[in-house]
């Protein structure tokens, strides 16, 4: 991730690992994919640099189940 990503969109960094978690610990109804996009879609709606915006939770989004599935707990 660049360094702007993480420094401009620390919530969606925040909401990509908590969506992440939410898959893990619920009855998923989505695959996987689907369920990262309806939830980013749903973070992102009206706020502004979207594709940048996408980015940084797609990548935060990935690296929180690498931790999750390596068994680091970052709670």
């Amino acid at each position: 991730m660049s360094a702007r990503s993480a420094l401009t969109f620390p919530l969606t960094q925040k909401e990509a690992r908590h969506s992440a978690r939410l898959w893990f610990i619920g009855s998923p109804t989505h695959t996987l994919t689907e369920w990262r996009d309806l939830r980013c879609r749903a973070h992102c709606v009206g706020l502004p640099e979207l594709l940048e915006r996408a980015e940084a939770f797609n990548e935060a989004f990935s690296q929180e189940l690498a931790s999750i599935i390596a068994g680091v707990n970052h709670e």
